[in-house]
């Protein structure tokens, strides 16, 4: 253990030492002093020139520089490439080997391996053992297309398995809005990061998979390879496959292939590309409504003016052939045909007012139409408020009009009596 030694900075690392003594200990030495301390350790030569096999993680450029991280199963170590373009640049979960340096940053305490040059060394471990994994499930028939389950082309309720903070859920709630106001989004926070997050995931897929919804999304953003290990666990693998909801997976970007997107029904290479996989567009919809409507209207009026114009062809031939004997019976006909022309256009004109009612109720069936008649939507965190009975004193809530929104707190409640 260092006592009253003293050690002197060199003149290129720039930190002050703080030299006296610490009044209330006389055998402590300040930080800088260990720091310089395990500095003149790593600069020893026994730790230049290394040769470190390991599993890349995190390899990013920020100038000409990459940084990532080096790993095996026990421990890690961050590493620095300078001028990494002149050697190999490996992807995320490659095993590779490194030369270089340690070398320990004083000012921020922090050991890190400086390379100089990158080998390829086959798949990393933990890339390997993925696939070791994905070749025993794909060999019990979880990947195979039989078993996989038509997502329904009208969707009404969506459950989505993400984390509330991310941006995941906002992405996919306003790709699907774009498209549909009607369809019902519902979140369940769950951790998509960390040592137990498969697990996590995979206890609670039984329990949503009772509760009726439509589909089921389970996503993440984008990440390395170990950011993604949950979505390669084979619990949740298996929970997945066990479920009687339709299952869509967005996990990652459009490059990233976990398990979980092999197994589900149907996977999304994004979160955005989710919500457009699940949304039918109602605006589309209802104006194809209404087109067909106005096409049905226009082939019915069309058919009946060219049977129309045959019965008056074949009443004129019928008239002008026996005009003496049947004079009195072409003029009951016409009477007929006047009576049946009538009686076919109050059958149009009826069809049409109905037609035009179907329309004006469906439209007002949107909650937009809702809103603009003075009612408000209103909101606790990202669930929408269905009872009084539901909220508490204090609760903040958000009101959307057809205007806009407001925030409210709640000062007071009163449940009718019953």
């Amino acid at each position: 253990m260092l006592k009253n030694q003293r050690i002197t900075a060199k003149k290129e690392d720039k930190v002050p030492i703080m030299l006296d003594k610490v009044p209330f200990l006389q055998n402590a030495i300040s930080v800088t002093e260990v720091n310089l301390t395990i500095k003149a350790c790593m600069d020893s030569p026994i730790f230049k020139g290394l040769l470190v096999f390991g599993e890349v993680s995190g390899f990013k450029f920020s100038g000409p520089h990459a940084y990532f991280t080096l790993k095996d199963k026990q421990s890690q170590i961050s590493c620095v490439c300078f001028n990494a373009a002149k050697t190999y640049q490996p992807k995320d979960g490659e095993g590779v080997i490194v030369k270089g340096s340690l070398d320990y940053y004083v000012k921020g305490g922090r050991l890190s391996l400086q390379v100089t040059s990158i080998e390829p060394a086959g798949m990393g471990a933990l890339a390997l053992e993925f696939e070791k994994l994905k070749a025993k499930l794909t060999a019990e028939g979880l990947f195979d297309e039989a078993h996989k389950k038509p997502i329904p082309e009208y969707v009404k309720n969506v459950l989505v398995v993400t984390s509330k903070t991310g941006a995941v859920i906002r992405d996919i709630v306003t790709t699907v809005r774009r498209k549909n106001p009607i369809i019902n989004i519902v979140v369940k926070d769950v951790r998509v990061q960390g040592e137990e997050a498969g697990h996590e995931i995979a206890k609670i897929l039984p329990l949503v998979d009772a509760l009726g919804y439509d589909v089921i999304i389970i996503a993440r953003g984008g990440g390395s390879l170990e950011d993604l290990a949950p979505f390669y666990d084979e619990e949740l693998v298996r929970a997945v496959y066990e479920m009687k909801t339709p299952v869509v997976s967005a996990v990652g970007h459009e490059t990233d292939f976990s398990l979980c997107d092999f197994v589900a029904d149907a996977r999304a290479a994004t979160p955005t590309a989710a919500g457009e996989l699940i949304a039918f567009d109602y605006y589309a919809m209802i104006d194809g409504l209404k087109d067909a409507m106005a096409s049905l209207k226009r082939n019915a009026v069309h058919k009946f003016e060219i049977a129309t114009t045959k019965t008056q062809l074949a009443c004129k031939t019928l008239l002008s052939q026996a005009s003496d004997f049947y004079t009195g019976r072409a003029y009951k006909v016409t009477r007929l045909i006047d009576r049946a022309t009538a009686a076919v256009n109050l059958k149009l004109e009826q069809a049409d007012a109905k037609s035009s009612r179907l329309i004006g109720a469906l439209d007002n069936l949107s909650p937009l139409k809702i809103l603009k008649r003075g009612y408000f939507r209103l909101e606790r965190g990202d669930a929408t408020v269905s009872g009084v009975a539901k909220l508490k004193v204090g609760d903040k809530l958000k009101a959307t009009g057809s205007d806009g929104y407001a925030i409210a707190t709640v000062e007071s409640i009163k449940l009718n009596k019953e």
